[in-house]
């Protein structure tokens, strides 16, 4: 494959309907995107192991040879740094592929999908992505580090307030922990992106531990809920019962 010499963002399309992907691959080149086309799961996941890189993979659920949702599982294991860059497409919605993209975050779209709002799903992950870079960079470390880090699933109650928040009297923003590692967590909460960049403390309560933190990044998911992702600005010890539940 040819090097990006253009600095196009690249897209990898999987999805085994030829007319849904030349109607992917038109919208995307008139975009302004390079886009890759495979009609295989397993097709992609070659494309991956011989050095394709791409910075949003977008993929149909139901496919014959190996579905969505466990090829999504296969790259996330073999493919960290891709963890986070996935868009699916959705033909009939069942419980277990709505909890699997909700669990995860994942943005999806409901097939027959509106073309802006396709976009408007890719420039939101790009535009993710390149904030949390910006931010990692910040502290000083890059995005390999951060991606091999070790997290743990944890899902307890915490709670956030700002850096001097036991002087204030500002009301603390309660959350629950989605996972966490030895230098940060990922939070969800009903409420406004936090600004990233901002101090605060957070105060995990299964735990009973408190940390000064820095918000690293913040998205709405829904009309109500919001993901943001923190760094302790010192380690944490990891129980051993929650060192168990590696993601």
């Amino acid at each position: 494959m040819e090097n990006n010499r253009h600095g196009k963002k690249r897209l990898l399309v999987v999805d085994d309907e030829l007319i849904i992907r030349n109607l992917l691959a038109d919208i995307f080149a008139e975009a302004g995107y390079l886009v890759e086309l495979t009609d295989d799961g397993y097709h992609a996941m070659e494309m991956l192991q011989k050095g394709a890189h791409y910075d949003v993979i977008l993929m149909d659920v139901k496919m014959p040879k190996i579905d969505g949702i466990t090829l999504c599982r296969k790259i996330r294991e073999d493919f960290p740094v891709l963890k986070q860059k996935f868009l699916f497409l959705i033909g009939n919605v069942d419980d277990e592929i709505l909890s699997f993209l909700q669990e995860n975050n994942y943005p999806y779209l409901t097939k027959p999908f509106m073309i802006p709002e396709l976009l408007n799903k890719i420039s939101s992950i790009l535009a993710q992505e390149e904030r949390t870079a910006g931010w990692e960079n910040m502290v000083g470390q890059t995005k390999t580090e951060r991606r091999m880090e070790k997290r743990f699933h944890l899902s307890s109650y915490c709670l956030i307030s700002p850096e001097d928040g036991p002087h204030t009297q500002t009301i603390p923003l309660t959350a629950k922990t989605q996972d966490i590692s030895q230098n940060g967590a990922k939070i969800r909460y009903l409420g406004q992106e936090l600004k990233p960049g901002s101090s605060v403390n957070i105060h995990i309560m299964d735990l009973n531990m408190a940390r000064a933190a820095k918000i690293m990044w913040s998205k709405a998911i829904g009309e109500l809920d919001v993901i943001s992702g923190l760094r302790f600005m010192e380690p944490i010890p990891i129980p051993v019962t929650v060192r168990k539940a590696v993601l």
